[in-house]
C-alpha cells in the first residue's frame, strides 16, 4: 500500500507529484487503473464508489488527493472545467443580496460570469482594486475574488496582505477565492497565504499538455464538503479518463514550471530591451519571497503603435494564436478578441487593454528561438 500523501504536511512537491494519492489505486499498478464503469454493485449505497457522475471513483479520488497534498489543503474537487469549478464555488456559498469584491482586471470568462449569471440571482458584484477592498467592505459582503497572477496582465499579487486586510476589515467573515491557473500550486500555494479556497483551470499548467479540459477547486474539509454536495445536484464533475490524463500531466509539473519559469523570465528580459515595445508585464522583485520558485511562463507584452499584433502572430513561424495556455508549446493571444471580448470597449480601454498588449504563453522550446521569432515577426 502506498502511503497516504494527502496531508497538509505532505512534504516536497516532487514527491507529492509522483505518490500523493495512491493508496486509492485498484490493484498495485505503478499507474492507476482507468476505471471505466458508470456505475458500481454495493451492498450499503454509502459506500464509494457507487455512481461516476458524483465523482468518487478510485480516479478521482487519487487526483483529489494528489491536489489537497500540493496546495497542503484537507481536500480537493475535480471539475470538467475551470469555470464549472467556479460555478460550483459560488452556487454553494452564495445567496441572493450578498456582495462580492473581485479583483478589478480578472479573467474575463469570471468577469462574465459575474456580470451576467450571478447578477440575475441578485448577488452583486464590485470590481475594485484590490488595495481598496478592506474599506469597500458592506455588512452583507460574503466572498472576494483575486488571481494569483492575474490575467491579462500577469500581475503577481501580494494573496497575503490582500487577504489579510479584507479578513480583518470584516472580522473573518469573508470567504476569500485565489484563481491560482498562471500560478500553479509549484509556484504559489494562496491556502498557506490566507485564502480560503483556491481555484484552478486544470486545463492548464496543472495538465500542461494542451489535450484535457478540466478545472479544480482545494480548501477545507468544510468548505468541500459544501461545495461537493450541491455540485452533486448540478453535475460538471471531471469524468474518469480526463482524470487520469490530468494525473500523467501532473507527474511532471514540477519540472515543467522550472523550465516555464526560466524561459519566461528571459523571455521578459529581452523584450524589456526590444525597440519595439513600451511595456512588459512579467513577474515583480517586491514579491518573489511569495513566487519562490519564479513567475512561471506567462508574459504580456505591450508592442508600440507601429507594431501590426494581429499580423505579427500570423506570420509568427513557431507561435500559435489560440485563447489558451500553458501548455509545452508557446503559444500568444490578443486580449482584447479573447479573454476580455465581453466586456465594453471603452471599459476594457480603461483597464489598459488595446490591440497593441499581446499575451505571451511561453512553453519550453529553447527560449531564443521564441525571442528570433516575435523580433522577426514584430520588425516585418
Amino acid at each position: 500500500m502506498a502511503q497516504d500523501f494527502n496531508d497538509k504536511n505532505a512534504g516536497n512537491d516532487a514527491t507529492a507529484l509522483q505518490h500523493a494519492g495512491g493508496n486509492f489505486r485498484v490493484g498495485r499498478g505503478l499507474v492507476g487503473a482507468l476505471e471505466q464503469s458508470v456505475t458500481f454493485e454495493t451492498s450499503d449505497p454509502t459506500d464509494f464508489p457507487v455512481y461516476a457522475r458524483l465523482g468518487n471513483t478510485a480516479n478521482h479520488q487519487e487526483l483529489e488527493a494528489m491536489l489537497a497534498a500540493l496546495h497542503h489543503g484537507d481536500d480537493a474537487i475535480a471539475f470538467a472545467s475551470g469555470m464549472a469549478a467556479a460555478n460550483a464555488a459560488y452556487f454553494a456559498l452564495l445567496q441572493p443580496g450578498d456582495h462580492v469584491l473581485a479583483q478589478e482586471n480578472c479573467y474575463g470568462g469570471i468577469h462574465g460570469f459575474f456580470t451576467s449569471v450571478l447578477s440575475r440571482w441578485g448577488v452583486e458584484v464590485e470590481f475594485a482594486p484590490v488595495e481598496t477592498w478592506a474599506r469597500r467592505v458592506r455588512p452583507n459582503t460574503r466572498m472576494a475574488h483575486l488571481e494569483s497572477i492575474t490575467n491579462p496582465f500577469c500581475k503577481p499579487q501580494d494573496v497575503a496582505r490582500i487577504c489579510h486586510d479584507v479578513k480583518s476589515a470584516t472580522q473573518g467573515r469573508v470567504i476569500t477565492v485565489c484563481d491560482n491557473t498562471f500560478a500553479s500550486p509549484v509556484l504559489c500555494k494562496p491556502l498557506n497565504l490566507g485564502a480560503d479556497i483556491v481555484l484552478e483551470s486544470a486545463t492548464k499548467y496543472l495538465n500542461g499538455h494542451s489535450d484535457v479540459i478540466c478545472g479544480a477547486l482545494i480548501a477545507n474539509k468544510e468548505l468541500v464538503e459544501t461545495i461537493r454536495n450541491q455540485a452533486r445536484l448540478i453535475g460538471g464533475f471531471l469524468n474518469t479518463t480526463s482524470c487520469a490524463m490530468l494525473l500523467r500531466g501532473m507527474r511532471t509539473l514540477g519540472v515543467r514550471m522550472a523550465a516555464h519559469s526560466a524561459n519566461g523570465r528571459a523571455f521578459a528580459d529581452t523584450m524589456r530591451e526590444f525597440k519595439l515595445v513600451r511595456r512588459v508585464h512579467y513577474g515583480d522583485p517586491a514579491l518573489e519571497r511569495f513566487f519562490p520558485a519564479g513567475f512561471g511562463g506567462m508574459c504580456t507584452v505591450e508592442f508600440d503603435p507601429s507594431v501590426d499584433t494581429v499580423a505579427m502572430l500570423q506570420s509568427s513561424k513557431f507561435i500559435k494564436n489560440v485563447p489558451s495556455l500553458a501548455g509545452t508549446e508557446t503559444t500568444a493571444t490578443l486580449p482584447w478578441w479573447s479573454t476580455n471580448r465581453m466586456q465594453p470597449d471603452e471599459e476594457k480601454k480603461r483597464l489598459g487593454i488595446s490591440l497593441q498588449l499581446v499575451r505571451f504563453s511561453i512553453g519550453l522550446e529553447d527560449v531564443r528561438d521564441i525571442i528570433a521569432d516575435v523580433i522577426a515577426a514584430s520588425s516585418n
